[in-house]
């Protein structure tokens, strides 16, 4: 569900539709969870940082390290004009004689001498703003003074321009559930042809919003991409679903099984703009046996290839990529569970993450994915599993979870 995740759930810029003032979105029952940045973001088409490119994540590292050496003059001199604008309204309101540059200075300043100096870098990724050609670059660090890890996430503009900066926050420390050590019986294909962004996978809170529930533990989010972009044009809250290079692809059965439940009749909505249908949407669900079950929600309207108690066999099309119910933008929604219930891992086999072959894996927030090509030789990966990232939220390093590999520009 994209409308309310895309950010990690406790990262400080969780996005939603801009101007709204929403509820959480894990109580809302909507898709990807994310809250829009308090000022207008004005979109930008060109320039010298592509979405999703090599440039872009260098830019983030660099913003980052603004922030960390707490040059607060590079980083007001790098804020967007919407963001400066917005920042010396807010010290007018203060009344304490300061401008925006100087209240800005002041509270960088506070806020990384409580913190202290970044000691560890634990894990970075990045990915495309939901509403705007903007990306993303969100970092997981220890730093000297706090206790748990710290989520610090940054929104800039394809000139480098911030366009959202929030207060880093220490990451929120979860259960593992219940079926953490769950081993799948069904034999897990990606459900989709071509390479995917991975927005929301993994077992942390960094990785994963969904990570917070039993129900959602082990959700997932993908998004297609052209030339890094989730959609042509400006994009924007109240934008047209058909402009997301995600609508209308096709959703493939991920394993063999029986289709227990098919809804079709819900609208696709405009973008960042449900209309109080139901949460899920146009939705299928496939059981696959010794109670396992794959869960797809948000699909487009009437594009369901299966109606209830129809037998699928893995790879058949199913349905298309919509933006039904609460879905935010058009994505592909997919949950792995027991029966109609909690949430079990998705361990997909046969797939390329970040041009890698992993025989057996879980996928995570930043990554490429494919299936690998049929008859591909998995003797020479054998033992390449991609484990889970542990879910305590303490250290740990990247390997096995891949960080964001950005397409090559």
């Amino acid at each position: 569900m994209l409308g309310r995740a895309q950010q990690p759930a406790t990262t400080p810029a969780q996005q939603a539709p801009a101007t709204s003032k929403q509820a959480p979105a894990a109580q809302q029952g909507q898709s990807m969870p994310e809250k829009a940045p308090e000022a207008p973001i004005q979109p930008v088409l060109s320039g010298p940082y592509p979405v999703m490119s090599k440039a872009a994540l260098d830019r983030g590292r660099q913003l980052f390290e603004m922030f960390s050496h707490v040059q607060t003059g590079e980083m007001w001199s790098a804020l967007s004009e919407n963001l400066r604008t917005m920042s010396d309204k807010q010290a007018a309101r203060a009344k304490k004689g300061a401008s925006g540059k100087e209240a800005f200075a002041e509270v960088n300043k506070k806020l990384r001498e409580a913190m202290g100096p970044e000691t560890q870098m634990i894990e970075e990724n990045i990915v495309p703003y939901l509403y705007a050609p903007d990306t993303i670059y969100s970092r997981l660090s220890m730093f000297g003074k706090v206790h748990l890890p710290v989520v610090t996430t940054i929104i800039f503009n394809q000139r480098g321009e911030i366009d959202d900066f929030p207060p880093p926050r220490p990451m929120q420390t979860i259960a593992e559930g219940r079926y953490a050590g769950y081993e799948d019986t069904a034999k897990l294909k990606l459900p989709f042809e071509g390479e995917w962004l991975v927005y929301h996978g993994g077992r942390n809170i960094f990785q994963n919003p969904y990570s917070v529930a039993d129900d959602s533990r082990f959700a997932m989010d993908f998004v297609y991409l052209k030339d890094g972009k989730l959609f042509s044009g400006a994009g924007g809250v109240g934008g047209k679903a058909e402009d997301y290079y995600c609508f209308g692809q096709p959703i493939l059965a991920p394993a063999d099984g029986q289709v227990v439940r098919a809804i079709s009749g819900y609208d696709d909505v405009a973008i960042g703009k449900p209309n109080g249908d139901a949460a899920d949407g146009n939705m299928i669900i496939i059981s696959h046996g010794n109670g396992e079950s794959s869960m797809f929600n948000h699909l487009k309207q009437n594009s369901l290839k299966v109606k209830n108690d129809d037998k699928v066999k893995q790879g058949d099309v199913i349905a298309e990529c919509g933006n039904s119910g609460m879905g935010g933008i058009p994505h592909v929604h997919y949950q792995f569970q027991r029966g109609a219930g909690a949430g079990l891992p998705a361990q997909f086999n046969d797939y390329i993450a970040n041009g890698k072959l992993v025989v057996i894996g879980e996928p995570v927030r930043g990554q490429m994915v494919k299936n690998a090509p049929p008859g591909t030789d998995t003797s020479a990966a054998a033992g390449s599993s991609a484990p889970a990232t542990p879910a305590t939220g303490k250290p740990a390093t990247t390997s096995g979870t891949a960080s964001a590999k950005p397409p090559s520009k």
